[in-house]
């Protein structure tokens, strides 16, 4: 997780350099070739990484002392490896010979993935509920590259058919980010619960309602297709299911709430899983009212309502969570610089969510917010400050753990 931070401070740097371009002359920067980077290591090198090391470590039962089996070891360093070559050659030419390798690669050593920890899943004494969720996430995540693969196709052929190439690009990002992403968190959350011997007793039925809605949800994503009466019918359907689910899973949450408080170990991971959920019920919420047509087609008219939808769910849900699991199953230590960090990358993440919000509503009315992209360089600048400081804590404290393991033996 070490080495996951910091690819998540890249991530931010990448950041950082796509809004000075927009304030700067940067010659030497492709925007759009920047951009490519950046979302395809934020996806493979921070998320997918950190999500493949939690999940062996929960399989196997490891803590962070000890070693990973050596299958995962090689796999999880072939991934970073691949991830880095997608970053560089995506950054130099963009969409290329290079980069397209690199993310093939990326793609293969999915399915490896997969495949080992899917046999490892189902020998492993973990909890039933538990399994359901990281086979979904697994499903899922072969599941997105069909996007990847069907663009692919398209570039090939020559097609210029922009609704089809948009819908490839949406099809990898709905089974990631509700797919892959989302499963592997509700796994990670309910195995925690279960541990403390906390058994939510509608864990099942909410995590049936969203493996079989994650499939039709994905029409959410081409309401611009012009679906058939009974296919919107379905999805409203499906959206609602999906709304009353996470309100379900909420509610149990709620009438455990005393006890999972006395378990969790600083008011910081308190504070995270709060913003996590808050994030999670506005992903939801918002969801649910795209579902109208207009309001859907306005949505996606406007590029930064679509840029803080996805930095929401990406940074709002996964890596605050993320962050939060790590802090609570003693990865990462409580220290005091790790706290200031962490509370300093959630301002980040609000300043951005609340200007591009801004930004976007304003767009949508006819008004114009003036000095809006210095305020987003400001907040991103702000999130690669604070992870600065918090890859500083994380590998202090990483060397502390390595000295007082060396010394004890």
């Amino acid at each position: 997780m070490v080495l996951g931070v910091v690819n998540l401070l890249v991530v931010a740097s990448f950041g950082v350099l796509m809004r000075l371009k927009v304030l700067l002359p940067l010659a030497f920067v492709d925007q759009k070739h920047i951009m490519h980077a950046h979302s395809h290591f934020a996806f493979s090198g921070w998320i997918s990484h950190a999500l493949m090391l939690l999940l062996v470590m929960v399989v196997h039962d490891k803590s962070r002392k000890e070693r990973l089996p050596g299958k995962y070891q090689f796999l999880l360093f072939g991934n970073l490896l691949v991830a880095y070559g997608m970053l560089a050659t995506f950054a130099y030419q963009g969409y290329g010979t290079y980069s397209i390798c690199f993310s093939t690669l990326c793609i293969l050593l999915s399915y490896v993935f997969a495949y080992m920890a899917w046999r490892d899943i189902r020998v492993s004494e973990l909890n039933l509920t538990v399994q359901r969720w990281f086979r979904s996430a697994l499903l899922f995540l072969v599941l997105s590259s069909v996007g990847t693969f069907y663009l692919a196709y398209l570039q090939k052929t020559g097609s210029v058919d922009t609704r089809q190439q948009l819908a490839a690009v949406y099809f990898f990002l709905h089974f990631q980010y509700n797919g892959w992403f989302f499963f592997m968190c509700m796994g990670l959350a309910n195995h925690w619960l279960a541990r403390q011997g906390i058994v939510l007793p509608i864990g099942k039925l909410v995590c049936r309602v969203f493996s079989w809605a994650c499939i039709p949800a994905y029409m959410l994503s081409i309401l611009w297709y012009n679906l058939p009466m009974w296919l919107y019918v379905l999805l409203v359907v499906v959206v609602i299911l999906q709304l009353l689910a996470w309100a379900m899973w909420i509610w149990a949450i709620s009438r455990q709430l005393p006890r999972i408080r006395s378990l969790l170990s600083s008011s910081l991971v308190k504070g995270l899983l709060c913003a996590v959920a808050l994030a999670a019920s506005i992903k939801f919420l918002l969801q649910t009212f795209s579902v109208i047509p207009s309001l859907s087609v306005l949505a996606y008219s406007f590029r930064p309502i679509v840029v803080g939808y996805l930095h929401l769910v990406l940074l709002g849900v996964i890596t605050l969570f993320l962050l939060a699991f790590a802090f609570q199953t003693g990865i990462f230590s409580r220290i005091r610089l790790a706290g200031f960090s962490v509370t300093a990358f959630v301002v980040g993440v609000i300043l951005n969510e609340l200007l591009l919000m801004i930004q976007g509503v304003g767009g949508m009315v006819g008004v114009y917010v003036p000095h809006i992209p210095i305020a987003l360089a400001v907040a991103a600048g702000v999130m690669l400050v604070a992870l600065v400081f918090l890859c500083v804590a994380v590998a202090r404290n990483s060397g502390d753990a390595a000295c007082n393991v060396s010394t004890r033996e």
